[in-house]
């Protein structure tokens, strides 16, 4: 009878512990899932927010000769670049803001996330009614404004401007908060000049930043 009963607890502790180390593992899973509906809502804004902050700055009238006058000598090289530097840092400052309050209004909105993620079963994750959850606190945009030079032909030279705009997240799911940061490359400006680049300028340079807290 002893022995039996002993059984039956060991029995039953073994069913315990099954059942934690399950439930244990599942919490864990459902947690690593919410991070990944996440990461791909905030892959999703960060792509949004760039391309519009862009856009809405372009509207407001900056064009490439408004930024950079470029002259050359008679042979033809260039030999002087002059950067409106307070215009430069206004559109990179703007380019901050912008893209920094639309991931904030965005992300305040919440995450969709289907009922079948909290069960930490990633065959039914995506399925089940959705429920706004506030998983995604912005950290900071940073834009950097970087002009290159590069040889396009024959007394040719190719001047871009890009934007890179790197916006920091944090990922606040249950259990953990990952910090999450994600750049944006956008080409602004591509202007083709008649005139030799001279090596000092073939190096790719950042000429305005700007920072969004």
């Amino acid at each position: 009878m002893k022995k039996c009963k002993k059984k039956i607890k060991f029995k039953f502790l073994c069913f315990i512990l099954s059942v934690t180390v399950l439930a244990g593992f599942l919490y864990v899973s459902s947690n690593r899932i919410l991070e990944n509906i996440a990461l791909k809502s905030f892959n999703s804004l960060i792509s949004s927010a760039s391309y519009y902050a862009i856009d809405e700055i372009l509207k407001e009238g900056y064009d490439y000769k408004s930024l950079i006058d470029v002259s050359t000598d008679q042979q033809g090289e260039i030999n002087m670049v002059v950067t409106d530097s307070f215009k430069v840092t206004a559109i990179a400052s703007a380019a901050a803001t912008k893209t920094y309050n639309y991931l904030t209004k965005y992300s305040n909105q919440g995450v969709d996330v289907p009922l079948g993620a909290f069960t930490g079963i990633k065959l039914i994750s995506g399925f089940g009614h959705k429920i706004k959850m506030k998983l995604i606190a912005v950290s900071s945009v940073k834009c950097d404004i970087i002009s290159d030079f590069t040889e396009a032909g024959i007394n040719q030279t190719r001047h871009t401007i890009k934007i890179d705009i790197i916006s920091t997240v944090t990922l606040v799911t249950k259990t953990t908060n990952k910090v999450v940061s994600e750049k944006i490359c956008i080409l602004v400006y591509d202007n083709l000049i008649i005139g030799k680049v001279p090596q000092v300028y073939l190096n790719s340079k950042v000429i305005g930043s700007a920072d969004k807290n």
